[in-house]
């Protein structure tokens, strides 16, 4: 599936959102709220291309860096991101671990305490994969 970058910049009370390369070109557009820039940006890629909005990725980056606001604050900002995406690649990755540390010959209450989770949790997992297989 195609995905975009957009930058976000915070400009006169506005966001302004530039997606780069759309076709060899940029779009821009602008959101009065971060919560709306994606679908927004969204709906103005979509008119550019002629294609339906659903059938692509966007990922909106707002760029704190320019925001009049401390270190600390700019710096719990990229934490906060940081960890989104870490607990989306746990959540992806979980799943072929717990089969791994299973086959290891590792009981329920082990894998649950090397992944930090609970031992009903590892047994979810294993159901889930047994289902899909």
């Amino acid at each position: 599936m195609t995905s975009f970058r957009v930058s976000a910049m915070r400009e006169s009370g506005w966001w302004s959102l530039v997606a780069h390369d759309v076709g060899g070109r940029e779009v821009a557009s602008q959101s009065r709220r971060l919560d709306r820039a994606e679908a927004t940006i969204r709906a103005a890629i979509a008119l550019i291309l002629d294609v339906d909005p659903t059938t692509f990725e966007v990922t909106v980056v707002p760029e704190v860096e320019r925001l009049p606001v401390s270190e600390a604050a700019r710096e719990t900002v990229t934490l906060r991101r940081d960890l989104r995406e870490l607990e989306a690649r746990t959540q992806r990755a979980t799943p072929l671990a717990v089969a791994e540390l299973r086959d290891a010959g590792l009981t329920v209450r082990d894998v649950a305490h090397l992944l930090d989770m609970t031992p009903s949790r590892v047994s979810q997992i294993e159901q889930r994969a047994r289902v899909r297989t």
